[in-house]
C-alpha cells in the first residue's frame, strides 16, 4: 500500500485541482523505498507520532509496522485525501490541526512506548525541532497544566535539509556550528542516517534531503538542571557571533562586561574566546558559573 501512494500517476491524479502548496512545505515521496527505510526503524512496539502526512506514504509505511501511528496534518484540503488513503489502516488516528499549536504527547495512545517519524516541512524544521526535544521535559506539550507528564518521545527520527541536518550534528569551530547545534546535542545524540535525493519528491525541491535520528539522554536531574541556562549562554554567544565571549556574553545577558569576565576566567574559559570554540559540554560547565543569575531556555 505505501509504494502505491509513492506513485506520481496516483499522486497527480489526486491533486487535480488541489495544487501543492509551497507554504506548507508540500513535496511528496515518490521513492517507496524512503517511507520503508525510515519506519524500518520502529516496531509493534511504538506508537509514531508523524507531522504532515501530506499523501499518507510515510504513514501508510509506518501503519505496516508499528503499533499506532497519529498523523498530524495542518492542511484541511488533505484530510479527506488521507482518510481515504490510509483507511485500510484501523492503527492510524488521523488529526487536523497545527502541530505547533497542539499538546504533542498528550495525543499518543497508552501501552505504547511514544517516537516520532516525520518528513518535516523545511520552513518550520526549526520550532517542530524544539518543541518535539523539549516535549514532556519542561511542560511543551501538556494537554493542561495540572496533568501528568505522558512519556518522552524516543526516538525521533525526522528527514529536513540536508544544510539543516549538518548544523545539527556540526563540530565546535566549523561554520555550520551554531546554537542549534547546542540545542540539539544538549537534548538528544544526534545521528545522520542517509540522504533522499531531489528526484525523490513530488514537486521536486531544490535540495537534497537528510533523514536523522535524535535519541533523548536518559534523565540527570544534575545535568538537566543546567541545560535552559546553558541554551541561554549559547544562544547570547551565537547572537553575536563574531564577538569575543565576554562581549558577547555581557550584551545577552546584561551584565557588566568585567563581571562576565571574572566568571569565565574562574570557570576556566577565555574570555576573549569566541562562542563557536566551545563545544555543547562546555556550555553546560559554563552554566555553573552563572547558577545565579536567572536564565530561561
Amino acid at each position: 500500500m505505501s509504494s502505491e501512494l509513492c506513485d506520481p500517476q496516483v499522486i497527480r491524479a489526486a491533486m487535480a485541482g488541489a495544487p501543492f502548496s509551497k507554504r506548507l512545505g508540500q513535496n511528496f515521496l515518490t521513492d517507496a523505498g524512503v517511507p520503508k527505510r525510515m519506519a524500518g526503524l520502529f516496531g509493534k512496539k511504538h506508537a509514531v507520532l508523524e507531522i504532515g502526512p501530506g499523501f499518507g506514504a510515510l504513514t501508510a509505511a509506518l501503519a505496516e509496522t508499528c503499533g499506532a501511528v497519529v498523523a498530524v496534518e495542518k492542511d484541511k484540503r488533505l484530510l479527506p485525501l488521507l482518510r481515504q488513503n490510509l483507511s485500510p489502516f484501523p492503527n492510524v488516528t488521523l488529526i487536523g490541526g497545527d502541530a505547533l499549536r497542539l499538546g504533542l504527547t498528550a495525543l499518543m495512545p497508552a501501552g505504547l512506548i511514544p517516537a516520532v517519524c516525520a518528513n518535516l516541512p523545511y520552513s518550520l524544521t526549526t520550532p517542530l525541532l524544539v518543541k518535539l526535544l523539549e516535549s514532556g521535559s519542561e511542560g511543551i506539550g501538556r494537554a493542561l497544566p495540572d496533568t501528568p507528564l505522558p512519556p518522552l518521545h524516543d526516538p525521533v527520527v525526522v528527514m529536513v535539509q540536508r544544510e539543516v541536518a549538518r548544523r545539527l550534528t556540526a563540530i565546535a569551530g566549523t561554520p555550520e556550528y551554531g546554537a542549534i547545534t547546542v540545542f540539539a546535542a544538549l537534548r538528544a545524540r544526534c545521528s545522520v542516517l542517509f540522504d533522499v535525493p531531489p528526484e525523490s519528491f513530488m514537486p521536486r525541491p531544490a535540495v537534497t534531503s537528510t533523514v536523522i535520528r535524535f535519541d533523548r539522554h536518559a534523565p540527570d536531574a544534575a545535568r538537566d538542571s543546567l541545560v535552559p541556562a546553558a541554551l541561554r549562554l549559547s544562544k547570547a554567544a551565537f547572537a553575536q557571533r563574531r564577538k569575543t565571549l565576554a562581549n558577547a556574553l555581557s550584551a545577552g545577558l546584561a551584565l557588566p562586561r568585567a563581571a562576565v569576565t571574572g566568571r569565565l576566567r574562574g570557570a576556566g574559559f577565555d574570555p576573549g574566546a569566541r562562542g563557536e570554540t566551545v563545544p555543547p559540554e562546555g556550555y553546560l560547565e559554563m552554566a555553573k558559573a552563572f547558577t545565579d543569575i536567572k536564565m530561561g531556555a
